[in-house]
């Protein structure tokens, strides 16, 4: 088994074995230009939001339903 490693893209990896081969990369996308790279630390992971309270279902039958009252023939007209 051969593993070939890059040294332009941290994390970019090929493998090889019996003549099959495979790649992957697992990184940040930031290409080594230098021989001090030291890429920065990635964010701090938010923590999970609050569960927002379940509320009751709405049931027209219990609750009045709003009608809106339709314009007259005078309020038309202005």
């Amino acid at each position: 088994m051969n593993v070939i490693k890059s040294i332009r893209w941290p994390g970019a990896l090929t493998v090889c074995k019996n003549g099959k081969f495979t790649n992957i990369y697992v990184g940040n996308g930031v290409k080594r230009v230098d021989p001090s790279f030291n890429p920065t630390s990635p964010p701090v992971v938010d923590q999970e939001p609050v569960d927002p309270v379940e509320q009751s279902e709405p049931n027209p039958e219990k609750e009045p339903v709003a009608v809106e009252e339709p314009k007259g023939e005078e309020e038309e007209a202005e």
